[in-house]
């Protein structure tokens, strides 16, 4: 059967059409129809639905100003039409709301990037969409550019949420708007004579016509009111009016009883239960089946689910709503929250009702509430969750119980509302005898409620005042404040504060539960290594056994600690056990993919990505720099700590414009606290940029803010930022002997407790440059030559080359270009092996001038650069001309560059057919690692 015919909306039925195929290609797309309500957005939805019928797996979610739906509501509905189920919720333990969301988030855009055909995704008006639903439509709107997927959304332009998320896409180009208008007077006037079934005059049908005000709908009330040989209503000037007689005709001549049965079902929503709207109407059973068969032929009904029924559109349900007096409205949904409990509806479809109903003091509107809200909390909802507990407490009044006011603490806390947390927990607390236990959670809590106000003090009281309320009766309890406190002394206290608390808390921890004192012995571990004492490695290296036979549980929130893995993985590197820090960051990686938590993600890819830093796996570096950045939006904690390893890694090959970008953005992402831990690989990293630019005095400076801000916070461990050597050299280059001499003696006092080579390698090159200032060349000469040998041993290869190549420099200024030679080759190798081309260009300039024959390295035209390589994975994984340049810090216009380039060498023509190429490899692409993109 043919669609019905529409008037006037072929642009938006061809922009549709647009989008489909381009969704059929792999380019997903996503499009926004917004109009006043009756201007036909919804069939446009049919229309797309019948075009994409056949092709595409389609399903539909629809908003609605009277529903509570489950978390995610609209977007979730239609995903669930495709076999979506949410996030695997089988590991152990229960997930922070925000390590809930993100992957709640991530697990509809996994289970799209799997779904294997293209996918139509329908969703009606979003203008009811409440805002956990409208952050994970825009999460998949701006991902699913390489997927066959299509998003059609209508909405109305109020309320503002929809329009204002809309907005925002398509300012950065990931969505289409459509705006409908209304109809001409000549089309309105055409569409009437066709629904009126020719019982009109042209010249009364304009004028019928100009009644509608050119809106579809209200011109299908004119049409139905004229069938019926009714009289109009008279136009009076007020559109609004109008309207509501158009459409209040639809009612002309039912029943007192059908009235009623309509305005229960106005209460009740859009979509509603026909038995439950005759309950609410007071009607036997059969009348109830009357009234509703009646609505039905009169248009105002229909229904297309057994046991469900809706009205014919969502005006129609507004004007009986509206009618309704407000003191008899909370009435009615009273009415509708009591049967819908007494028939065992799920608490989600139940509060909606509580919430409107105003019903103080009723128990279980209460617990309704409250279990709704608990629900939207542990899937990760948390503007649900809020408005959920909101309510529960507003109608528990000042009888509001600890828990309930525990848990609306726990759902503000999580959406940044720190003040509104401080005061709900303070309530708590205020609560006449109230139990210990919870009082001492309570405190803890307000704690964490201050740190995310920036009152660090004051959280830190606050969790003291836990440890005096929870000891001696929980000690367990009294370990968890300690460990909370130590979390947030941290970023300004480093070790000095921290290591001390961490003592205490492992001593509390010693009886409690095995997960408290892996926690507490970790923590305690990698605190004191930071400081410089490597008494926790032993510690670390005995519990790490536990977290890697149960990865899930070890992995589970990351927002107030590493997990055993993580840091595991961290001491390994540090200490240069690089194959054992791998396999902790491959298990911590896998369980976090198992269980699609990006925040877990995110914080594993900075981790390692350090590690390939230092094992000379620069590229892969990047690689995992890159999907951390990709994740900002789920994982913002980690986006400062992606950009040092994107720093570090660029600094390694060369690429210096790139490397102060990255220091810039990192500087903005920064805590403005002065004495925040970050500041001192910022303060590295600043003071590298002025070496490069040869502002000697510049760096030096750097170096002395840092130094002293490294022994403030007693981040002493010299393996975790490699600055000594930097500082070293600065303050040679500088003239000032004294500052590098502390600064080597320093390190020399602690290379006689650490198990790592580095400090040693720093320290023998530095004697070396020491004896070169005395010119004391054999002494130098061997100095640089036990350094090399370090060097090998340590398994970092950059580092290795670093040193060749200053061996060989040296030697070749000496006039020994015969020993220099086989030096500054070997730096060359090893330097583009790892991608570190700052010292492979170093190493052959050197070479050049030690008249050392340069070998005739075969470049493939057709090979793609590691710049084009980068861009390649990048754009493999969807992103646009414009995110490419975002995260590469260059033009658009170099951007299409590198695209054309790499197209034209692997025989393509579009980033469609990069994608496609990247997610079914050819056995050669495997074999020469262009295989498909390992991170979104």
């Amino acid at each position: 059967m043919s669609p019905a015919h529409i008037w006037e909306r072929d642009a938006t039925v061809g922009t549709i059409e647009r989008l489909l195929a381009e969704a059929r290609q792999g380019l997903g797309r996503s499009l926004f129809i917004v109009g006043e309500a009756g201007l036909g957005k919804t069939t446009m939805l049919e229309r797309a639905s019948a075009a994409g019928r056949g092709q595409f797996q389609i399903s539909a979610g629809r908003g609605d100003a009277a529903e509570s739906t489950l978390p995610f509501g609209i977007i979730d509905q239609a995903l669930r039409g495709l076999g979506f189920r949410g996030p695997n919720d089988s590991h152990s333990g229960r997930p922070s709301p925000l390590q809930a969301r993100a992957a709640w988030l991530y697990a509809a855009l996994e289970f799209l990037e799997e779904l294997g055909s293209p996918a139509l995704l329908l969703l009606d008006d979003l203008h009811w969409a409440d805002d956990d639903s409208l952050a994970l439509l825009s999460f998949l709107c701006r991902r699913i550019g390489s997927l066959p997927v299509a998003i059609i959304g209508t909405l109305r332009p109020w309320p503002r949420n929809a329009l204002d998320m809309v907005g925002s896409l398509t300012t950065d180009g990931d969505a289409v708007i459509d705006r409908l208008r209304p109809l001409s007077e000549a089309g309105a006037a055409e569409m009437l004579t066709d629904r009126a079934a020719g019982t009109i005059s042209a010249p009364s049908a304009r004028r019928a016509a100009r009644l509608a005000a050119g809106n579809p709908l209200l011109v299908e009330q004119v049409a139905a009111t004229i069938r019926r040989g009714r009289r109009l209503p008279e136009s009076g000037g007020d559109a609004a009016a109008t309207e509501v007689g158009l459409l209040r005709a639809r009612f002309t001549g039912v029943s007192a009883e059908e009235m009623r049965y309509a305005q229960a079902a106005g209460v009740l929503g859009n979509r509603f239960r026909p038995a439950i709207a005759t309950a609410m109407a007071e009607l036997p059973a059969a009348e109830g089946d009357r009234a509703l068969d009646a609505l039905s032929q009169g248009g105002v009904f229909k229904s297309d689910t057994p046991g469900w029924a809706q009205f014919a559109h969502p005006l129609l349900r507004q004007v009986v709503y509206d009618e309704i007096p407000p003191a008899v409205r909370s009435g009615w949904h009273a009415s509708a929250f009591r049967l819908l409990a007494s028939a065992g509806a799920d608490p989600s479809e139940t509060a909606e009702h509580a919430a409107r109903a105003g019903m103080l003091g009723d128990q279980q509107a209460v617990t309704v509430l409250a279990q709704a809200g608990r629900a939207a909390l542990r899937a990760g909802a948390i503007a649900r969750a809020k408005q959920r507990l909101l309510a529960a407490v507003e109608v528990a009044g000042a009888q509001a119980p600890a828990d309930l006011l525990m848990d609306l603490g726990e759902a503000l806390l999580a959406s940044g509302e720190g003040r509104r947390a401080v005061a709900t927990f303070r309530r708590v607390l205020a609560i006449p005898d109230l139990a210990e236990p919870v009082r001492t959670v309570s405190q803890r809590m307000l704690g964490r409620a201050l740190f995310i106000r920036g009152a660090v003090q004051e959280a830190r009281d606050a969790f003291r005042a836990a440890v005096t309320s929870a000891l001696p009766s929980d000690q367990s309890e009294a370990a968890r404040a300690l460990l909370d406190e130590a979390f947030v002394s941290w970023p300004t206290g480093g070790p000095a504060l921290a290591t001390p608390l961490l003592e205490q808390a492992r001593e509390l921890a010693a009886h409690g539960s095995p997960a408290l004192r892996l926690r507490a012995d970790t923590a305690w571990a990698f605190s004191t290594f930071v400081s410089g004492d490597p008494a926790g490695i032993g510690v670390l290296d005995a519990s790490v056994g536990k977290a890697m036979a149960n990865p899930e549980a070890d992995t589970i929130d990351f927002a107030w600690n590493w997990g055993t893995l993580g840091t595991y993985g961290n001491l390994c590197k540090w200490t240069e056990r690089f194959g054992e820090a791998t396999r902790a960051y491959e298990i911590g990686m896998q369980a976090a993919e198992r269980m699609r938590l990006p925040v877990a993600i995110a914080t594993v890819a900075v981790m390692h990505g350090d590690t390939c830093l230092r094992t000379g796996k620069l590229r892969e570096a990047l690689e995992l720099a890159d999907r951390a950045t990709m994740l900002a939006d789920l994982a913002p904690e980690r986006a400062f700590w992606a950009g040092i390893v994107h720093a570090y890694a660029l600094n390694e090959t060369g690429q210096m414009e790139e490397f102060a970008e990255w220091f810039r953005r990192c500087s903005a992402l920064a805590d403005p606290d002065e004495n925040w831990a970050g500041r001192v690989w910022l303060l590295h990293i600043e003071a590298v940029l002025a070496m490069h630019a040869r502002r000697t005095a510049d760096a030096c400076a750097l170096f002395d803010r840092l130094r002293g801000l490294a022994k403030r916070l007693q981040i002493l461990e010299p393996c975790i930022v490699p600055w000594a050597g930097d500082a070293i050299t600065a303050y040679l280059h500088g003239g000032r002997i004294d500052d590098a001499m502390a600064v080597l003696t320093s390190l020399e006092s602690m290379a006689e407790r650490l198990p790592c080579r580095f400090p040693r390698i720093v320290i023998t090159g530095s004697r070396a440059a020491f004896k070169q200032i005395e010119g004391d060349t054999e002494a130098v000469t061997r100095l640089l030559s036990e350094t090399i040998d370090l060097a090998v041993a340590s398994g970092m290869p950059v580092v290795e080359a670093r040193v060749r190549h200053r061996l060989g420099a040296y030697l070749r200024r000496a006039g020994q270009d015969l020993a220099a030679r086989p030096l500054l080759r070997q730096a060359i190798d090893l330097a583009e092996a790892s991608g570190a081309e700052g010292v492979a260009r170093k190493a052959h300039d050197e070479l050049r001038s030690a008249k050392g024959r340069q070998r005739r390295q075969y470049v493939d035209p057709d090979a793609l650069t590691a710049t084009e390589d980068r861009v390649r994975r990048l754009a493999e994984q969807g992103l646009k001309t414009r995110q490419l340049a975002g995260q590469l810090f260059v033009s658009e216009n170099t951007i299409e560059t590198h695209l054309q380039h790499i197209y034209r060498k692997l025989g393509i023509n579009s980033q469609r057919e990069l994608i496609a190429r990247a997610r079914h490899p050819q056995p050669e692409q495997v074999a020469s690692g262009a295989g498909p993109p390992r991170g979104r």
